[in-house]
């Protein structure tokens, strides 16, 4: 089981090599600005073109670019509802893409709201696309959305 960090719930990645760990790094801290409410951060490892479809938790899917990241950020931060990522596992499926899996947690009744994914694309250091999916890993898996071909029975 991967160790959390304490300070956002984040695995701890420090014995990783940085070939391996960049990407990794650079997911972790998208999830980090979220949980950690920070928008610059998250803007920070954002391509300024970015598309974004985040859990359907706070209106309208997809944004694009910074605009639309700060619009959907405006809207959760007018929300009466807190929701906290709880990361359970990073994978890094491709050289450009990094899945972050865990779960979706209210911050009112402190419970688990939901399984979740989200699926980062990076190019030149920044992400470029992320989708989040309310969805266990078995389902992710299965619609190889995790690195792995789709299979039929």
């Amino acid at each position: 089981m991967l160790g959390r960090a304490e300070s956002n719930g984040l695995p701890d990645r420090a014995s990783e090599s940085l070939a391996y760990a960049d990407p990794v790094r650079l997911a972790e801290r998208y999830v980090g600005a979220y949980n950690d409410r920070d928008l610059d951060a998250m803007l920070a490892v954002q391509d300024e073109n970015v598309v974004s479809y985040p859990a359907p938790l706070f209106g309208h899917r997809p944004h694009f670019g910074h605009a639309g990241v700060r619009e959907w950020w405006a809207a959760m931060m007018a929300s009466d509802e807190r929701y906290d990522v709880v990361v359970s596992e990073v994978r890094q499926v491709e050289l450009d893409r990094v899945v972050i899996l865990g779960e979706i947690r209210s911050s009112r009744t402190g419970g688990r709201l939901s399984p979740w994914g989200v699926l980062v694309r990076i190019r030149n250091g920044l992400i470029i696309e992320s989708r989040s999916y309310l969805s266990d890993t078995d389902l992710l898996e299965e619609l190889g959305l995790l690195g792995g071909p789709l299979t039929t029975s």
